[in-house]
């Protein structure tokens, strides 16, 4: 471990690029390897967005533009490209959206100069995932690396207009049960956990794609909570009630199984009944014990029917698919009934929301992981005993 890390330490004196992922704006070099080179179609946002900042404009107001002209932020570019998971972290924050933060982020990168910067962060122990931030006197800077998207002026002009601490528009924390799985009813956009008296939701879309408020009031996280826990007990005591249904569905389902293949093999019977007329038919045509007009009206009137039969036949099947049983001890159900009593949201019943969706805090819409079976055990016994009369 030492030994790699040693040689890396060496690399990025040398200027080298160590990052499995290229900065927006740049790609990694197929010829020359941890070289970057300029990216054609990503360079030149970059250099919209310096110009825009030495043009006096805030972060907040490019990041408006950036949206307004539908141009794709660095998180999007990477899905589009099939890269955004190749590194294996997420940045913290990340939207797809521009926003202050990763606008600002390019006006401060000194690698958009030309200049390599390494060992930013490191890891807190060999082997660990986890890093920790570096001091800035620590980090391993080389000018002249490589060719610059900016120039060394341009970038030191930007540095100049940008505010010394950075930007913090907001407290945001997304360390919650729900992370990534919370979103704006109204734009799409996930939504960010707010640090303030009490955790709340809120779309910070709206500051830079819209100037309409998507969420107009503080949606707090335990009202979130208080909707996944009530959504839970009711998918339980929905399968609780389907349950006791599901038994006799079976049986119905099995008797018309039972009834569709019945009817499946008579057609299958009347189907080769009819093929066999129509290949005798041809034999006396050919034989010539029937005319040329009879024999076209005769087969005209056999192949409607076979048309007739194999629609039917495919009707049938669709039915019987549909009839497929379910088990009485499907999974779905036993975990159910196994945290009925549940009384508060803890990270297992979490693990089984698969998307909030936030209008307002009066209406909160929840998806569970299960929600499709659950629908299909709900579907399945409205069928069995509502819908058997179709197939007659």
């Amino acid at each position: 471990s030492f030994k790699v890390s040693n040689g890396r330490r060496a690399k990025a004196e040398k200027g080298e690029h160590l990052c499995k992922l290229a900065p927006y704006g740049y790609q990694k070099s197929k010829t020359e390897k941890n070289k970057l080179i300029v990216d054609e179609e990503t360079a030149p946002i970059v250099r919209y967005i310096y110009e825009l900042a030495l043009g006096g404009m805030p972060q907040a107001e490019i990041a408006r533009r950036l949206n307004s002209e539908n141009i794709d932020t660095p998180l999007v570019h990477r899905k589009k490209k099939g890269i955004h998971t190749d590194r294996g972290w997420t940045a913290k924050g990340e939207v797809n959206y521009w926003t202050t933060a990763n606008v600002g982020k390019i006006l401060r990168d000194i690698r958009y100069a030309g200049t390599m910067v390494n060992y930013r962060r490191t890891q807190t122990a060999p082997l660990s995932r986890k890093t920790k931030a570096v001091p800035r006197d620590e980090w391993v800077v080389v000018p002249d690396t490589h060719e610059g998207i900016v120039s060394m002026e341009t970038y030191e002009a930007a540095q100049k207009l940008l505010p010394e601490n950075g930007v913090a528009p907001c407290k945001v924390d997304n360390l919650t049960l729900f992370s990534g799985k919370v979103f704006c009813g109204h734009c799409g956009y996930a939504l960010k956990r707010m640090r303030g008296k009490y955790y709340y939701f809120s779309c910070l879309s709206q500051v830079y794609i819209s100037s309409e408020r998507c969420i107009t009031d503080r949606v707090y996280e335990y009202a979130v909570k208080d909707a996944v826990l009530s959504a839970f007990k009711k998918s339980a005591e929905l399968a609780m009630s389907v349950k006791d249904e599901i038994r006799t569905a079976n049986k119905r389902s099995a008797a018309v199984q039972t009834d569709i293949s019945s009817r499946l093999i008579k057609l299958s019977g009347k189907e080769r009944q009819l093929s066999e007329q129509k290949a005798q038919l041809f034999e006396d045509f050919a034989g010539g014990s029937i005319t040329r007009e009879r024999y076209i009206e005769a087969k005209s009137a056999l192949a409607a029917e076979l048309d007739k039969i194999k629609t039917r036949k495919a009707e049938l099947e669709s039915k019987e698919r549909s009839f497929e049983p379910v088990s009485e001890t499907n999974h779905v159900i036993g975990l159910l009934e196994k945290l009925s009593d549940i009384q508060e949201v803890t990270p297992e019943i979490a693990s089984f929301v698969k998307r909030i969706t936030i209008f307002n805090s009066e209406r909160i819409e929840i998806r569970f992981t299960f929600a499709d079976e659950l629908e299909r055990m709900c579907v399945f016994t409205n069928i069995t005993t509502n819908d058997y009369l179709e197939i007659m």
